[in-house]
């Protein structure tokens, strides 16, 4: 008896096809995975930044104005670092990882907080109506309020900002949008607000 067996190279490159298939669609799920537990990192290591540089500010509230982006010299020749070096510090090199890092220090509007729900920003120097808040990013603005003139008992706050890029090999971008279904583009707005120790 004669068996007729069936060719099998239509069969291999179906296999091949389908292998292809099931590989790309497990690698964007892989990515994309990594991707967004790396933006969770960011995030995470930004948040605790910002909270060390807060505490840091309210203790350090007897400096000179200018110590929230200038380093300190005492008497001693004990060099401390500025508010924002010392939370870039704190980020650990994460903050490469943000496109347009920046830090704030400023003292926040008490009225604000005590909106529903809270509100924090800048406190100012004018008594203008409607209130003029000053850009905490902006050391020039005629209506900041200095850092460290907020009493006992007022907050003090870090912002960090910046612009979280995706960077994996699918990161691609086809618009406003990545393959791995993450936006190009996430702000990231980290705010830490602790109360004032001078």
């Amino acid at each position: 008896m004669l068996v007729r067996r069936k060719p099998t190279r239509a069969r291999r490159g179906a296999t091949l096809v389908e292998s292809a298939l099931v590989l790309a669609i497990f690698l964007a799920l892989l990515f994309g995975i990594f991707e967004y537990c790396r933006f969770l990192m960011v995030l995470h290591v930004a948040n605790n930044a910002a909270r060390d540089g807060a505490r840091y500010a309210t203790v350090n509230v007897s400096k000179p104005t200018t110590f929230d982006t200038t380093a300190y010299t005492d008497a001693a020749g004990t060099v401390y670092p500025s508010v924002r070096d010392y939370t870039t510090a704190r980020m650990g090199g994460v903050d490469r990882h943000i496109t347009g890092y920046q830090v704030a220090v400023y003292a926040v509007d008490p009225v604000g907080l005590a909106l529903s729900p809270p509100v924090v920003r800048p406190k100012s120097a004018r008594t203008a109506t409607p209130p003029v808040y000053p850009d905490p990013f902006n050391p020039s603005d005629p209506n900041r309020v200095p850092w460290n003139q907020a009493t006992f008992s007022e907050r003090i706050a870090v912002h960090v900002r910046g612009v979280y890029r995706p960077v994996t090999p699918l990161g691609i971008s086809t618009g406003r949008y990545t393959i791995s279904l993450m936006p190009d583009n996430i702000p990231v707005n980290v705010i830490a607000v602790m109360g004032s120790e001078g």
